[in-house]
């Protein structure tokens, strides 16, 4: 293999491992959010203008 095999080979290896780092960064953040989102709990009183209020099925 050339010097240039190897240097190609070296870096397609090194944007997969860059790729792969991003995407599992992303999937840490967005499973956060997902347990604060589950952490959440409204009072059974809660309405629309009271802030913080969260609806079933919405935003």
């Amino acid at each position: 293999m050339s010097v240039l095999g190897i240097l190609l080979h070296f870096s397609r290896a090194v944007i997969h491992a860059h790729n792969n780092a991003k995407v599992r960064n992303l999937m840490d953040a967005s499973a956060s959010d997902v347990r604060n989102d589950a952490r959440r709990q409204t009072s059974p009183h809660a309405t629309e203008n009271k802030s913080g209020a969260t609806h079933p099925g919405g935003r």
